[in-house]
């Protein structure tokens, strides 16, 4: 099995090559159909994804 370490690793080296901006954030669907982790312009998004794993912890209140 793949460590979490690798695959965060590898969704980074995704995101770095900026296919579209290099930013990244995770948020909720408001249509209720899950979460998703993805690659945009949208505001309070970050260069990392790690980042915007933290982020949206931070909101959602995890330790």
């Amino acid at each position: 099995m793949t460590e979490d370490t690798k695959l965060l690793d590898w969704l980074e080296a995704q995101n770095a090559k900026a296919s579209y901006t290099g930013w990244c954030i995770f948020r909720w669907s408001p249509s209720g159909r899950g979460w998703r982790l993805y690659e945009t312009t949208r505001p309070g998004s970050v260069p990392s994804v790690r980042e915007a794993i933290r982020d949206a912890m931070r909101v959602e209140g995890a330790p």
